[in-house]
């Protein structure tokens, strides 16, 4: 058995294995279930880890649908079965969670040429994806916080907790990735 970092020495070998992961249909429906699933965790599914590890594995548009549905699949359950509240400011701060989760998604999938040649690379990809999208996401929430905040107080600390919330989501997306791109680069070295 090869490790990861020998396995995926050829870039050739590596890309073609990411493009085969992001273009078939069990990667994006995993993260589609996965992010859905998240609401039975959470009140709110970690959306910019979901965004950012969509748009950093997938193409473009595909990072872009399946960030948006775990989005929308979020604000059903928060409105139809959560009982948030049908008010001005509770569908503004959905629609700033779109446009956020839109943000990391979108920011996320302009991935430079050389992610994609090494394991190491790959990982310094991912881990810029993930700080880049949590950036654009929570940046923008506490842009409009103190417009819509009602009262309720948002400081560090209650971002701090989100960011390692975010940052435990982003590493086991990319640890299953990883997982999922050795697996391919394996069967088509057996093969040559």
């Amino acid at each position: 058995m090869k490790t990861y970092q020998s396995s995926t020495s050829n870039p050739n070998i590596t890309a073609q294995a990411w493009k085969l992961l992001a273009n078939g249909r069990f990667w994006p429906f995993t993260l589609l279930v996965v992010g859905v699933a998240s609401n039975g965790v959470y009140a709110h599914a970690p959306l910019a880890a979901f965004a950012s590890m969509s748009g950093a594995t997938l193409s473009r548009q595909r990072a872009v649908g399946v960030a948006l549905l775990v989005w929308l699949v979020n604000q059903a359950i928060g409105f139809g079965l959560r009982g948030y509240p049908l008010t001005s400011t509770a569908f503004t701060w959905g629609a700033l969670m779109g446009i956020g989760t839109l943000l990391a998604a979108v920011a996320a999938s302009w991935w430079p040429g050389w992610c994609r040649d090494s394991f190491s690379r790959y990982l310094t990809w991912m881990a810029i994806a993930s700080l880049l999208g949590f950036a654009l996401y929570q940046g923008l929430i506490l842009f409009a916080y103190p417009v819509l905040a009602d009262g309720h107080r948002m400081g560090w600390e209650i971002v701090g907790k989100l960011f390692v919330k975010h940052l435990i989501w982003s590493g086991g997306i990319t640890i299953v990735h990883s997982l999922l791109l050795w697996r391919i680069v394996n069967r088509r070295q057996s093969v040559i």
